[in-house]
């Protein structure tokens, strides 16, 4: 199936970006589309994705949830999950967990395109990379899968 000529050179980071710039927007929904921009499209969407997992499984009680956050947290990567998490933390568990879920929505069409485009050797766009090393930009926390969550967790998931 052929992708149509008006799709020749798109942007897949508008989506984002708009997103990003509108005001009527939740603000926590502005700050991961920003977060988000410029990222690999496969590396945004599996990273959001990872990271709505170990959420889910929190919302559900699950401690693999909370052992998969601090697995992602330590992690010695670039600082995207972590921004993503931090942008989010503290909001309320379920506005969290649909923040994150609306994301990967987006990162999950916006890598879609990306790949049809390229495997098509057709033209297709996305902002520069916001991360200038694969490492982290300063000391990166050891966390223990055993660590609190805040109140909103209450009766939630577990606050071990």
């Amino acid at each position: 199936m052929k992708m149509e000529r008006w799709l020749d050179g798109i942007d897949v980071d508008l989506t984002l970006l708009e997103t990003r710039d509108d005001p009527d927007e939740p603000w926590t929904r502005r700050a991961l589309a920003g977060t988000s921009v410029g990222v690999d499209p496969m590396d945004a969407y599996e990273g959001a994705q990872e990271l709505v997992e170990a959420v889910r499984l929190m919302v559900g009680g699950k401690p693999e949830g909370k052992a998969g956050l601090a697995r992602i947290l330590g992690r010695d990567g670039n600082d995207y999950q972590r921004s993503l998490w931090y942008a989010v933390a503290g909001r309320g568990a379920l506005c969290v967990a649909a923040d994150l879920h609306w994301l990967t929505g987006i990162l999950a069409t916006r890598a879609e395109l990306w790949l049809r485009r390229r495997g098509q050797d057709q033209n297709v766009a996305k902002q520069p990379d916001p991360y200038v090393t694969d490492g982290p930009e300063g000391p990166v926390g050891q966390f223990q899968a055993s660590f609190r969550l805040g109140a909103h967790w209450d009766g939630i998931a577990d606050r071990r």
